[in-house]
């Protein structure tokens, strides 16, 4: 599920389950947080990338998994958070940069972990999907906290309550991509900007990024315990059981909540 390259003092981290579109289940976000950890504490690793195989950086949680949970899928919710939001804390407080190399479809628990990188960049490929709302339960992964910070409170409101979904070139000019590469370029333009990282004084770059992210970490932990346990009362609900069965059996869901 997940895979590690290393080239000197450059580690990449890949999501690796390609036919499932990088659906991150229990185990893999399990692993995702172990390996991230992993790479703050070696010492051997200067930089960090992120990715996925495949079609998509990932489409966030994995349904079916979920379908395993019914009617309680808030239970595997409350498991998964406690991974994802352990990952996006700590990409944003480990003083390696951290490049989020975001190939094809980024999406529902997966979009936090995208959007804690230092740099983020997408190929022509690259699109956000935003719908958690045809699952019946709110956002999590961080992006309720990240996102609004990125792009504002409007932009993030239009996201989420349009359901919509935005290609690379609106992903650029919102600030969610610093950059957007040919599909073909995306490894060695994020392999290129981790040897020049590595190359400069990495102990200012690591003072810099602490010195942009502390006012964030400060609020950021009470909220992403606010986002879990909300994230856990919707999965719950007899809409979430509607979402996930209505994705598994193909067919749009009929919500009856008040």
């Amino acid at each position: 599920m997940i895979e590690i390259e290393n080239r000197g003092n450059i580690r990449t981290i890949i999501l690796n389950r390609p036919k499932k579109l990088n659906a991150i289940n229990l185990k893999m976000a399990t692993s995702i947080r172990e390996e991230i950890e992993k790479a703050d504490e070696e010492d051997s690793v200067k930089i960090l990338i992120l990715t996925g195989n495949g079609r998509a950086f990932s489409v966030g949680g994995d349904v079916n998994e979920m379908g395993d949970y019914l009617p309680q899928a808030g239970d595997l919710f409350y498991k998964l958070t406690e991974q994802l939001h352990a990952s996006v804390e700590r990409i944003m407080t480990m003083k390696k940069p951290v490049i989020c190399a975001i190939n094809g479809i980024v999406a529902g628990g997966a979009l936090g972990i995208a959007l804690a990188g230092d740099l983020r960049i997408g190929n022509e490929s690259t699109k956000m999907l935003s719908a958690h709302f045809k699952r019946g339960f709110v956002p999590a992964g961080g992006a309720t906290y990240l996102l609004p910070k990125i792009i504002g409170l409007g932009k993030t409101q239009d996201l989420f309550f349009g359901e919509r979904t935005i290609n690379a070139s609106e992903m650029e000019k919102m600030g969610i991509l610093h950059r957007v590469v040919n599909d073909e370029e995306l490894e060695k333009t994020c392999m290129k900007e981790a040897k020049r990282l590595e190359k400069g004084p990495l102990g200012a770059i690591g003072k810099t990024k602490m010195l942009l992210n502390s006012q964030e970490l400060k609020m950021m932990k009470e909220h992403l315990a606010l986002e879990r346990e909300s994230n856990r009362e919707s999965g719950n609900t007899g809409d979430a059981v509607e979402g996930i069965r209505a994705f598994l059996e193909n067919r749009e869901g009929e919500f009856n909540s008040k």
